[in-house]
C-alpha cells in the first residue's frame, strides 16, 4: 500500500526510486514503534520536511522532529528518545 496521498500538487517531483526509498523508510520506521507511535512527515508549501511522532491512539502529537532526526529514525541510524 502506497504511503503516498496527495493532496494538493507536490512542489517538487521527485524520481521514483527517492519515492520508493522513502516508502521503504517509513516501513521500517512503522515496525518500530507501530503499536505506540506513528511518525509522520509533512512537506510544506516552501518544500520544507520536518516529522512528527503520533501517539498510535488518537494521534497526539508527542514530538516535534527535524527532517534530519525524522529520517534518521526512519532509517534505524537513530534511537527513540522520547518517552513514550
Amino acid at each position: 500500500m502506497p504511503r503516498f496521498v496527495h493532496t494538493q500538487t507536490a512542489p517538487l517531483d521527485l524520481p521514483a526510486e527517492v519515492l520508493a526509498e522513502v516508502d521503504a523508510a517509513w516501513e521500517r520506521a512503522h515496525e518500530l514503534v507501530a503499536d505506540e507511535l506513528e511518525l509522520h512527515f509533512e512537506v510544506s508549501v516552501s518544500g520544507r520536511v520536518r516529522g512528527e511522532l503520533r501517539a498510535a491512539d488518537g494521534g497526539e502529537l508527542v514530538s516535534r522532529l527535524s527532517a534530519s532526526e525524522a529520517l534518521a529514525l526512519a532509517c534505524g541510524d537513530a534511537e527513540l528518545a522520547t518517552a513514550a
